[in-house]
């Protein structure tokens, strides 16, 4: 096979920060057919950037798979993903889809039935899983048997703080006003289908910081062997604003202690991430930076208790994750061959995190309903 036909679709920072920069400069991968966004003007300031032809640009997914000339695509954008998932899968496509593939229980299903019925292939873009440290620590992890304690730690500022110390100029024209509005109708029905009734209270908090960013932990654990069974407590502080912080104590089925601090610092200069691993003769600490420096090495330490005495290595690769990534869709598109994370590990991750909304919902005496009854 040649170089994989592509379609994008997302018009925002993701896109025009990470997966567009890689995405040209491996075109001895990738051929980019067409990019889609319903802000029209943001995918205009994108095709003049990367030099994708004005025949190449759409604001409506239908004539663009209609234009066939297509073998994947690439659906980068915020918000629900099913939609367009099940969209690409019908057209015929192999599809990258980022993180969350879904929020709610009815869009996995209905997923996993388009899937079967496509015979098509779909990879979800945990990035960090593709980490060449992450894949380190877990051949080492491997041979060192079962850690006593993993615990978790993200520093996370805003975005425009985490840019201002990048190299990255967005400029990116806003969404329009109606857009936004329908955004947001999206989002509120998504909520209320996952959460029931309690949604205005936690509706954002699971979409934009369980589902849209813990989630990434919830895969570096899956790499390293870990699957959260139990939610045991979970404390979210300040409730009901927009900058809530949250700690959730878990335990995996072996009965392993799990610690998760995701700490929201707004003007925080730096996005940080640590994870932990804690074992009875060796310890193992990844240190990831921001996802906007595509090639900042993640720095992994590891300290064993040897015959000798103390044995300390430190590894560290500038092979980006994201890079990695999506050489191996590729490869997955080009064999039919499944790499990277498939439907299965969104099932793990939406039960997981609507446990963790559920215990707050307890613990903070919210009535819940949706997803959360079953």
């Amino acid at each position: 096979m040649g170089k994989i036909r592509i379609a994008i679709i997302g018009a925002g920072a993701v896109t025009s920060t990470v997966h567009l920069p890689i995405l040209t400069r491996r075109s001895d991968l990738f051929q980019i057919n067409a990019l889609f966004d319903l802000n029209e003007k943001a995918v205009v300031s994108l095709g003049e950037r990367f030099a994708i032809a004005p025949d190449k640009q759409f604001a409506n997914a239908d004539a663009m798979f209609a234009v066939g000339n297509l073998d994947a695509v690439l659906i980068l954008n915020s918000g629900s993903h099913a939609d367009l998932v099940i969209r690409a899968l019908g057209a015929g496509l192999d599809v990258f889809c980022e993180k969350p593939l879904a929020y709610t229980q009815r869009e996995i299903s209905e997923i996993k039935s388009a899937l079967d019925t496509s015979k098509k292939k779909l990879m979800i873009g945990y990035m960090k899983t593709h980490d060449h440290a992450v894949r380190q620590a877990a051949r080492l992890i491997a041979n060192d048997g079962k850690p006593r304690t993993v615990d978790v730690l993200v520093l996370h500022p805003s975005g425009d703080s985490q840019l201002a110390t990048s190299e990255v100029s967005l400029n990116q024209p806003a969404p329009s006003q109606e857009l936004r509005s329908k955004f947001a109708s999206i989002d509120k029905a998504i909520q209320e289908e996952a959460l029931g009734a309690f949604a205005p209270h936690l509706g954002s908090f699971y979409t934009n910081v369980l589902c849209g960013s813990l989630i990434h932990e919830l895969s570096v654990l899956r790499a390293l062997g870990l699957e959260i069974a139990t939610v045991d407590y979970v404390d979210r502080w300040p409730a009901d604003t927009n900058t809530e912080s949250i700690i959730v104590l878990a335990r995996t089925a072996d009965d392993v202690r799990i610690t998760l601090r995701w700490l929201y610092i707004e003007s925080y200069p730096e996005y940080q991430e640590e994870v932990m691993w804690v074992g009875e003769h060796s310890s193992h600490h990844l240190q990831f930076g921001s996802p906007y420096f595509l090639r900042f090495p993640t720095k992994l330490t590891s300290i064993t208790n040897t015959a000798g005495g103390l044995e300390k290595a430190e590894y560290g690769s500038y092979v980006g994750a994201f890079e990695t990534e999506l050489e191996e869709f590729a490869d997955m598109v080009a064999t039919s061959t499944q790499r990277g994370s498939d439907i299965s590990t969104a099932i793990s991750d939406l039960r997981v995190l609507q446990a963790i909304t559920r215990k707050i919902a307890e613990i903070e005496g919210l009535d819940f309903g949706g997803d959360l009854v079953r």
